[in-house]
């Protein structure tokens, strides 16, 4: 609840936003208290993260007010937003990766600084920087680089760089999207404590669980209209739900039909594989061991740093692998790198779609036939773009991908069609093994219903299916095995029989790694 005295901190008025085709946002009122959580929720395109971006001075509103204690403001930069106690913490990563993290935070003073520039040493950087750093309870190296952080790591530093702007009002894009249970549970005992000293939060998420754990009330947007604002201790996440959806919630976990209970000759056999990991505080994978039968979905089930991203990479040949083998129907291959893997049926679709999934200046057309240009270009190198059209219109239509067109840049598609798109590239290059890591990640409710059912139908068609998640409910609905990771090593191979989530998240927390047997990979038909 908003503190007795209900000190209105921000308030807009009929904010309008246009890009070209679509109004983005439609008059939206909304208020903001003094020492309240406001959580903002609706499905992807509901006008979210635009909303906030106008808050911020990244968008100008074509129509509206915004006032802040009382006083109307004219946000038109950044900068402008921070002068009047407004920050906004993106959901991507928006610090400078050479930096150090003492260095980034810093940052957050320089707009501030009044006086002539000077030389700054170290000491000043260090002392500035561990003030917010303690606040978070952040305890690496504060000159270690940026890049050499894990993704969560990351998105606490971005926090800690916000509370050095001193702002009044921090508004959270999907904080917790890249964060271990354990990491959200620190930054939800931080917004309480920042909460508490009089700050003001708006937060946004895809996750209603986040909604009645953390926020005071929460307001639904929906088509770029505000559809209620609600006292989060008067309703309930059935009712949020269906008023992001205009309709009544659907089942959201898909429960896919399990294998066939018959002995079958493994489609993929990992055996003993360690890695040495790409990148400066990767994970290590120590003898992982597991087959993988026609269409079967095996779940890896991990947290943040557990190893699941590097088992996929080690897969396509990106992580280098020291020893172990991979067998292919039988066949012992060698995988050097994406290309041998795709020669061999193997397809990843990464964790980032944004940035390692798609081209995002490239249109739908162009990022669907990627995968597989060498097999559409002629023989003298002529692209055959009504072809390529073609292709295109028939996974639009497949996947259901919400568009204007096959020419729609993808950078302008929602995050559950971003998604879509990824996943008709990996068709059409025709696999035979699917490597989805964390394919739900960051989407909305309606969104990721869609793409469960794709990946569930998937596997009725014949494909295999290794699912890669940190979010047990999705493994729990989907899979038919659970290979659980823990810090790069195997904790267990469950058949999903009779599994629970409390269960789960100990094995994924290795509370239970040294007393919990690993079940052979022979019991999926047991």
């Amino acid at each position: 609840m908003p503190p007795e005295e209900k000190t209105l901190i921000l308030e807009t008025r009929e904010i309008v936003k246009k890009f070209p085709g679509v109004v983005a946002l439609k008059g939206i009122d909304f208020e903001l208290y003094r020492g309240e959580i406001h959580a903002l929720v609706g499905q992807n395109g509901a006008g979210k993260s635009t909303f906030v971006k106008i808050l911020n001075g990244i968008y100008t509103p074509d129509k509206g007010e915004i006032y802040i204690e009382g006083n109307k403001v004219s946000i038109k930069k950044p900068i402008d937003a921070k002068r009047h106690g407004v920050t906004l913490v993106h959901q991507e990563v928006t610090l400078i990766p050479y930096l150090s993290v003492a260095e980034n935070i810093y940052l957050a003073k320089i707009p501030f600084i009044t006086k002539p520039l000077k030389i700054v040493d170290k000491r000043e950087i260090e002392d500035f920087a561990r003030k917010y750093m303690d606040i978070l309870g952040l305890t690496m190296n504060p000159w270690i680089k940026v890049k050499e952080l894990s993704v969560g790591e990351q998105q606490l530093v971005q926090i800690a760089r916000a509370l050095a702007e001193n702002a009044k009002i921090i508004c959270l894009d999907e904080p917790t999207s890249a964060l271990t249970p354990a990491e959200v549970d620190r930054l939800f005992n931080i917004i309480r404590e920042l909460k508490r000293t009089g700050k003001s939060i708006i937060f946004i998420t895809h996750h209603i669980d986040e909604v009645f754990q953390i926020a005071d009330r929460v307001t639904i947007l929906r088509d770029g209209e505000k559809i209620a604002t609600l006292k989060v201790e008067e309703t309930n996440p059935h009712e949020v739900v269906k008023l992001m959806l205009g309709r009544e919630p659907s089942k959201f976990y898909i429960v896919k039909e399990k294998v066939l209970e018959r002995e079958e000759k493994p489609i993929l056999e990992v055996k003993n594989l360690s890695t040495i990991p790409a990148k400066i505080r990767g994970v290590r994978l120590v003898n992982i061991s597991f087959n993988l039968y026609r269409g079967e979905i095996l779940g890896v089930a991990g947290l943040l740093g557990s190893g699941k991203t590097e088992l996929g990479k080690a897969l396509i040949g990106v992580e280098k692998i020291v020893s172990g083998e991979i067998y292919i129907e039988g066949r012992k291959i060698i995988i050097r790198n994406p290309i041998d893997a795709l020669k061999h049926g193997i397809y990843y679709l990464p964790e980032n779609r944004r940035f390692e999934g798609l081209v995002l200046t490239l249109t739908i057309r162009e990022n669907i036939v990627l995968s597989s240009i060498d097999k559409l270009v002629k023989a003298i190198g002529i692209r055959n773009v009504e072809l390529e059209k073609k292709i295109a219109e028939e996974w639009i239509e497949r996947l259901n991908i919400v568009t204007p067109s096959t020419e729609t840049k993808t950078m302008n598609l929602s995050g559950g069609n971003q998604q879509k798109v990824v996943i008709a590239k990996a068709l059409e290059s025709k696999p035979k093994i699917l490597v989805f890591d964390e394919p739900t990640m960051g989407i909305d409710v309606g969104a990721k219903v869609e793409i469960r059912k794709i990946i569930s139908e998937l596997a009725k068609q014949g494909l295999s299916i290794i699912l890669m998640s940190s979010d047990i409910d999705e493994v729990l609905a989907l899979a038919d095995r659970i290979l659980v990771l823990y810090k790069g090593r195997q904790i267990a191979l469950l058949p999903n029989k009779g599994l629970s989530r409390d269960y789960m998240m100990k094995l994924m927390s290795g509370e239970k790694a040294s007393i919990t047997p690993r079940i052979s990979q022979h019991n999926i038909h047991k």
